[in-house]
Order: structure tokens, then C-alpha cells, then sequence
């Protein structure tokens, strides 16, 4: 017995629905009404905003859409299976490398920040006993 349309992703079909019928209103009003508010005309607001909402309408249609695609199991085992071949193999062995690459550098840089001294209250009070000035023209103390 299959599922009926409705059954699954509703909120993504109302809004859907929603989007299209502003949109569709939107688009009419401007372009059979002479919308005019203080001498201005806002006929092409509405048209540019009737059809951004009808285009907006398209991501919950896609939603919906394939929301409701429904696969077996066995079509998903014999497209998705393990399979064999010397391409496959060597691209599971190309993830590995890289999982394990990633592991190992993190692992270092947590061993790294577990050996650094702790700071000491001496660093905290740190002063400043001999100033470098930079070579060439004395500093200039006039203001």
C-alpha cells in the first residue's frame, strides 16, 4: 500500500503552496493594478517581489519533492554495496591515509600543549629595565 503524497514533508508543501499563491498574487496586483502611494508607482515592486516569492516556492518544492522519493532496500544495497574493484580499493585506501594523517597530527599537537610549562607568576610580573631606542634622528621633544 503506498503512502499518500501528503503524508510525508507537509510543512515543506505549505510553504511551498504558500510562496506560489503570494507570489502569484503579487505578480497580478502588479501588473493589472495602478498601485500609486504619494505620486509613485509600486507596480514594479511588487512584480520583482512576486516573482522572487514564486522562486523561493521552488526550495520547498524540491524539499517535498525529495522528501517523498521512496527507495527500497534492495535497489539501495545493490547501488551503494561494497563493491571490489581496483578503483575502489584504492580510494578507501587514500581515506585511510588521510583519517589516519589527521589523527596522528592531532594527537601531536595534544601532546605538544600537555608538555608546555605552565606559566609562572615571575612572567607575570615582567618590567621593562632597558629601552632601545631606534638609530638615526634623536627624538624630538618639542610640542
Amino acid at each position: 500500500m503506498a503512502a499518500s503524497p501528503f503524508a510525508r514533508c507537509r510543512m515543506a508543501l505549505l510553504f511551498a503552496v504558500l510562496m506560489d499563491l503570494a507570489g502569484v498574487a503579487s505578480l497580478l496586483v502588479g501588473i493589472f493594478a495602478q498601485l500609486q502611494v504619494n505620486q509613485q508607482d509600486f507596480g514594479d515592486l511588487l512584480i520583482y517581489t512576486g516573482a522572487i516569492l514564486v522562486f523561493l516556492s521552488l526550495i520547498g518544492w524540491i524539499f517535498w519533492y525529495t522528501g517523498n522519493l521512496e527507495i527500497s532496500p534492495e535497489e539501495l544495497e545493490r547501488d551503494y554495496a561494497v563493491k571490489g574493484g581496483t578503483l575502489a580499493r584504492l580510494a578507501r585506501k587514500i581515506s585511510r591515509r588521510l583519517s589516519q594523517g589527521t589523527q596522528r597530527t592531532a594527537g601531536r599537537r595534544n601532546k605538544d600543549r600537555a608538555s608546555a610549562r605552565p606559566i609562572t607568576k615571575a612572567a607575570d610580573s615582567l618590567h621593562l629595565s632597558h629601552v632601545r631606542l631606534p638609530q638615526g634622528e634623536p627624538p624630538n621633544n618639542e610640542a
